[in-house]
């Protein structure tokens, strides 16, 4: 008998171990407190278990039989989630005193649907506590923005800390006891932090704000509107605005962030539109943009009915999406020579990174407290900034656009201070050495002189709709720009310009050589296309769209004379060769060609002069029977058309000798060819018609 209580006994108590081995293994090691530390992460002592529908009595009966887990990498990140989660924390007081701690969740956690803390009082009685943004905010036991719960600590003895948290969205939970004292300076510091930020938005949001009212930009409306925003998602993550701004709508509070945030990238998108004038500069992106902007409204009504976890889900893809975009486009206005878009490049690149970082942070991806709680304010700061930089560069350009028309026309009012100065201007000398030899108070009507000149005719193609387009004093600007661009060229090409017609221009080259004239002709058509490509960059800089001329050449006999009556009266050129070199310039619109040049040009240019050309062939013009032989000069294409035209030259060339002798149909399949190599050969494409044309 005392053996086998013996040996009862020996097997009683090793049951009674067995059975404390395993609640302690279940229970987990307790964090140890003591006042010679002021604060602690416990993110690694808590146990984590999910939900089962169970209350705090339940769960307590059956905590023994419960398979919990803890992080492996010491913080508590689960990602998007739709689901409730049980946490226990174990905490030890080493002190010989009691102690009162605070117990903090920040970071994400304010934007937390529901927490549940069940926490025993000083007698070990547990009290309920609730935070979270669906939380009425008069419920919480501490009423701050911050998720704070006060945890009493006796001496030399332990209290479990239960937590049940339910949440729809992103779930992080970086937590930390804090004492009192300890907690106090850090609030200080992160109170200071946030207002900075703050502060920082809200200078930004008058200034701007200021500048609309002063300037009437679009783009400075709805970088304000964007700026609301992100003021009113940054006080809705942080928890600030249901604090202070609307405690009493828990419904709003829960929602709020999101759409702040669907309501900002619409404002973004429109900001992109004005700022970029992507409508005028990258039309595809700008149907992009529309698009966005389509999707962005559905996403803004979808947020009524949508859950928090597939509306974050659905906002991820569209902020993406659009800054993807919006960078893209200000890449294309940068490349353009939009130099105001280097700043808003800028913006979107530092922004792009945190808020990629910031989601994958949410999406459990990559797993840092300081990234969910301090990057997007970093990311936003320096947008904000740069968004500012770009917006003030835009004005300075736009300055110096007004200046540099200020100047022009100064310079225009100094030019006409005398009568004689005045008249030359409209009358140039060249025709006044032939007209008024003997003075401008001795022209005479019908006064002629015969000589043989190269005449050049330019337009500017599109001129009817861009004239619809703009003002008035804008479309003057721009005439006087251009104008005293080309007149430029003409007169360093010894020419003089005798008629402004409209957007048009009439030169004439003249020279006791006539071979000298007409290469100055052709060399001063060559030099005005380049110097129309040098102008398209200034008008990219400034905001504008770029302009294309086309310029007719012809060779021959003309009349110098006046013409009208004794009341009023014009110096002018006539004969056929003006009509002629008038209609080649017709036919670069039908051509699509930069500059034509007669036969009788090129003959009297002569080789050895560096002119490479083209032939297109006789052409009727209106109001000639003799039809005209023309080529095209390929010397003013750009770069790159001119080296895709000499790639297929020598094709080209013998297609047209099968075309003058009849060959229609293998001069089409050479000029086919051709087309294969450059498909953009409007040339070309009107030879190829005109083949087919010929064989019916």
């Amino acid at each position: 008998m005392t053996h086998t209580f013996a040996g009862g006994c020996r097997l009683a108590l090793l049951f009674s171990l067995m059975g404390w081995l395993s609640a302690s293994a279940a229970f987990g090691s307790a964090l140890h407190v003591d006042t010679t530390a002021q604060q602690y992460a416990v993110e690694s002592h808590v146990d984590y278990i999910l939900d089962e529908g169970w209350d705090l009595q339940s769960f307590r009966a059956r905590e023994g039989q419960l398979s919990f887990s803890r992080s492996s990498t010491g913080a508590l990140t689960f990602g998007y989630v739709n689901a409730a989660y049980w946490m226990r924390l174990r905490l030890h007081n080493d002190d010989q005193l009691d102690h009162r701690w605070l117990l903090e969740l920040s970071g994400l956690s304010r934007a937390v649907d529901r927490i549940e803390a069940y926490i025993p009082d000083r007698f070990g009685v547990y009290q309920r506590h609730l935070s979270g943004d669906t939380v009425p905010f008069h419920q919480r036991t501490i009423r701050h923005h911050s998720v704070l719960f006060r945890v009493e600590l006796p001496a030399e003895q332990t209290r479990t800390v239960y937590l049940k948290v339910t949440t729809n969205g992103t779930l992080q939970l970086p937590m930390t006891l804090w004492s009192m004292d300890a907690y106090l300076e850090s609030e200080h510091h992160d109170t200071l932090m946030e207002g900075m930020f703050y502060g920082i938005l809200v200078i930004m949001l008058f200034y701007n704000g200021f500048i609309y009212w002063s300037v009437k930009d679009h783009s400075y409306l709805y970088y304000v509107c964007y700026l609301v925003c992100v003021l009113g998602f940054s006080l809705s993550i942080k928890g600030v605005g249901y604090e202070y701004l609307w405690p009493d709508y828990p419904l709003w509070n829960n929602k709020s962030n999101l759409i702040f945030a669907t309501v900002g990238i619409w404002f973004v998108l429109l900001f992109a539109q004005s700022f970029l004038k992507t409508a005028e500069y990258t039309p595809h992106i700008h149907t992009a943009i529309r698009v966005l902007l389509y999707t962005g409204a559905s996403c803004t009504i979808s947020l009524v009915g949508l859950s928090h976890y597939h509306a974050a889900a659905i906002l991820a893809v569209q902020c993406s999406a659009s800054i993807i975009v919006v960078i893209v486009a200000a890449s294309l206005s940068l490349k353009r020579g939009f130099t105001a878009a280097r700043y808003y490049l800028l913006a979107w690149l530092s922004v792009l990174v945190s808020i990629l970082l910031w989601i994958l942070n949410s999406a459990n991806v990559l797993t840092s407290y300081w990234a969910g709680a301090y990057l997007y304010q970093i990311g936003i700061t320096l947008q904000v900034l740069l968004f500012s930089f770009a917006l003030a560069d835009r004005i300075n350009l736009m300055r110096s656009e007004r200046e540099a028309a200020l100047k022009l026309q100064l310079d225009h009012s100094r030019k006409l201070v005398s009568m004689s100065e005045m008249f030359e201007r409209f009358v140039p000398k060249q025709f006044l050495n032939k007209i008024a030899r003997s003075g401008i108070e001795n022209i005479e009507l019908g006064r002629a002189d015969v000589a043989e000149v190269s005449i050049l005719f330019a337009d500017v193609r599109g001129f009817t709709a861009m004239s619809e387009a703009l003002q008035p004093q804008e479309l003057l600007n721009f005439l006087n720009a251009y104008l005293e661009r080309i007149d430029k060229v003409i007169h360093d090409h010894d020419g003089f310009i005798d008629k402004f017609i409209g957007d048009g221009v009439m030169a004439l080259f003249e020279n006791e050589q006539s071979q000298v004239g007409a290469l100055n002709a052709v060399n001063a058509a060559i030099r005005m296309q380049k110097a129309v490509e040098l102008y398209n960059e200034h008008r990219a800089n400034c905001g504008y769209p770029p302009i294309r001329i086309g310029i007719g050449v012809n060779t021959g006999e003309v009349v110098y004379g006046t013409v009208g009556s004794h009341d009023r009266m014009d110096s002018t050129v006539l004969g056929d060769n003006v009509n002629v070199a008038a209609r080649l310039q017709d036919l670069t619109k039908l051509l699509r060609a930069r500059v034509v040049i007669s036969d009788h040009t090129l003959d009297m240019v002569g080789k050895g002069h560096g002119l490479i050309v083209r032939e297109v062939g006789d052409v009727r013009v209106r109001g000639r029977r003799e039809p005209v032989h023309i080529f095209e000069v390929l010397n003013a294409d750009s770069e790159q058309d001119k080296a895709a035209k000499l790639h297929t030259l020598s094709d080209y060339r013998l297609a047209y000798d099968n075309y003058r002798n009849g060959r229609y149909k293998e001069a089409e399949r050479l000029w086919l060819d051709c087309l294969d190599i450059n498909p953009t050969d409007t040339v070309v494409q009107y030879l190829i018609e005109q083949c087919r044309t010929k064989m019916g």
